[in-house]
């Protein structure tokens, strides 16, 4: 399973990854991981402090209430779910019923409604700001980990690693571009998006974006 690269390692990725199933107590991680119980508490007191796990008190004795940990919703972003498998299928299968002119009207009309719920805080901002937040919302949103790099004046290469038609672009090469010129456009204001190689692996492709100067 490929991590998130800032994920903990060691006993600390242990704990997360028996969280992910149950809720526990540090007594039960313990004697699941088989180590001891001050050391199970220090590392949850770290994945706490990070924002990795969440805990909630039981009462079970009046003066000895128990904690209870789970993976936090952020916690979570740690280990990628492999949507992109699903989309794959999903567009192979609609390509095949309804034909590739068709999906390709689809995948735009999707990438448009998702970027409805951007638009407004992308389109007010301006310059770098604005394309700040056009990688930090792909990020945030959707962990589609995004890396931006100014190629010359007002134009940026933008990379999105984990793209969810990184397994389909083998086959469909057309996919990754029809998705994000639609999704950039909707919401920097129509902007001039060029689909292009990414030149890195594990990504797929990447887009030359003009973002008007202000």
């Amino acid at each position: 399973m490929s991590l998130h690269p800032a994920a903990p390692t060691g006993t600390r990725l242990d704990i997360l990854e028996v969280l992910l199933k149950q809720e526990l107590s540090s007594q039960n991680l313990a004697g699941i991981l088989g180590v001891s119980p001050a050391a199970v508490r220090q590392h949850l007191s770290t994945l706490e402090a990070l924002g990795l796990v969440t805990r909630r008190k039981v009462v079970t004795q009046p003066s000895r209430p128990t904690y209870l940990y789970r993976v936090s919703p952020h916690g979570m972003r740690i280990f990628p779910k492999r949507y992109d498998m699903l989309v794959a299928q999903l567009i192979e299968v609609l390509t095949e019923r309804e034909g590739a002119g068709a999906t390709g009207e689809i995948i735009q009309a999707a990438a448009r409604r998702l970027a409805e719920r951007a638009r407004d805080r992308i389109q007010g901002a301006e310059g770098e700001e604005r394309w700040g937040r056009l990688v930090g919302w792909l990020e945030h949103d959707f962990a589609w980990h995004a890396q931006g790099k100014k190629e010359r004046d007002s134009t940026r290469r933008l990379t999105v690693h984990q793209c969810p038609f990184q397994d389909l672009s083998k086959s469909q090469p057309d996919v990754c571009g029809l998705f994000f010129s639609a999704l950039i456009r909707s919401v920097c204001g129509d902007v001039p998006v060029e689909h292009t190689e990414a030149g890195t692996t594990p990504a797929c492709c990447a887009f030359l974006v003009s973002l008007s100067p202000h």
